[in-house]
């Protein structure tokens, strides 16, 4: 018996050599390895489906989880760089929408450029934004989570009621599909159906070139001084403002800048759909992407987009593993987000792939709980210390 015990200590611990050694080794490697190896992966994907290993499915899941990855890059600015909470982030997803709808589509009969369309979406969220932040960036912590929550069912309730410009309920219907340059060369109208994106893979390869160029800007935005004076504000909003920082135009910037990030996805959303209605901009997809950003990790650019793909893809895992109809999965969809929160929350509440400041906050002791030790440790009768920690 004590043999068998020993041997399974032995190999416990050969286990665990090789697990460190393997972190270690991950650790070594330079960031821009995992970067490719990241964007290779995602650019292979879709030739799963092409030789018919994946089903058609999927490839729209990917879609869809890669406009959510740009959602979550955008909502990531402001709670894991700069400490503010957003719980109606869903309202400038739903202005680049409706505003790529009604300058695409024959609601009014116009049909922008492309690049035009993505450009004003842009410009109003982000107007939406400066808007919405010039009264409530004073408030912190639950007044902010709250007035934001209530902004964006403001908007929602909108949308719904002002039926002359968004049709309501209804929605809008039939937006046309990005043509990229399909008006550069009229003469050459055999080949203008290649500069018009109209199929899954096609918006796939399109959505994903964005979320890689804005994952490098945003990376490069946070190594810069402007990324320092949102973490910041973050970590000691006081000593932040003693030090020379304007709190409040670096939270209006923050601000502005994620909304601007929404309205780019919305429009790329609104594009892919064809088709939006108010049920696609309720609070609860205001909850999912919180949820993504707090699972992938808070202030890590490659974690939040781990976690919008995750959270994402988990729906149709579960579908095709219980074999469930969408209206089943729907009615435990946010218990399920909620018990993967708490165990994040438990297990690793630094996130799957964590920022480094938060994984060390994570794991150091809390410097006024060692402090408050030292205290208990204190002998009042002799005056000195019994033990030092």
């Amino acid at each position: 018996m004590a043999t068998r015990m020993e041997t399974s200590s032995g190999r416990g611990t050969a286990t665990a050599h090789r697990g460190a050694a393997v972190r270690r080794i991950a650790s070594a490697m330079p960031a821009w390895v995992w970067w490719l190896a990241g964007i290779a992966i995602a650019a292979g994907f879709p030739l799963l489906n092409v030789i018919g290993v994946v089903e058609t499915a999927w490839l729209r899941v990917g879609v869809v989880s890669l406009i959510f990855a740009l959602l979550a890059l955008g909502l990531n600015i402001v709670m894991g760089e700069t400490g503010l909470l957003n719980l109606g982030y869903i309202a400038f997803f739903a202005f680049g929408a409706y505003t790529t709808a009604l300058l695409s589509s024959p609601k009014f009969e116009i049909h922008w450029p492309f690049l035009a369309v993505i450009v004003a979406s842009t410009l109003v969220a982000m107007v939406a934004g400066f808007l919405i932040s010039l009264p409530t960036l004073r408030l912190r912590g639950d007044y902010l989570a709250i007035v934001t929550l209530a902004f964006g069912e403001i908007v929602r309730l909108t949308i719904i009621n002002l039926v002359p410009l968004t049709n309501g309920p209804n929605g809008i219907t039939g937006i046309y599909p990005p043509r990229l340059f399909a008006d550069a060369k009229p003469a050459l109208e055999g080949i203008e159906a290649w500069f018009i994106i109209d199929k899954p893979l096609e918006y796939y390869y399109l959505v994903l070139v964005c979320v890689v160029v804005l994952a490098v800007l945003l990376t490069n935005l946070k190594n810069s001084r402007i990324g320092r004076a949102w973490n910041a504000l973050r970590e000691d909003e006081l000593a932040a403002i003693s030090s020379g920082i304007t709190a409040v135009r670096a939270k209006m910037l923050s601000v502005v800048l994620s909304a601007g990030i929404a309205g780019f996805a919305g429009s790329l959303f609104a594009y892919y759909s064809n088709v939006i209605s108010p049920e696609s901009f309720l609070f609860m997809q205001s909850v999912i992407v919180v949820c993504m950003v707090v699972l992938g990790g808070m202030g890590s650019i490659p974690g939040v987009m781990l976690g919008a793909i995750a959270l994402q893809a988990l729906p149709q895992l579960i579908r095709e593993a219980a074999g469930a109809a969408r209206s089943d999965f729907e009615v435990y969809r946010m218990l399920i987000y909620g018990v993967l929160i708490v165990v994040m929350v438990i297990v690793r509440p630094e996130g799957l792939l964590p920022d480094k400041i938060f994984r060390r906050e994570a794991h150091e002791v809390d410097p006024r709980e060692l402090e408050m030790t030292r205290q208990s440790l204190f002998d009042l009768e002799e005056g000195e210390k019994d033990l030092e920690v």
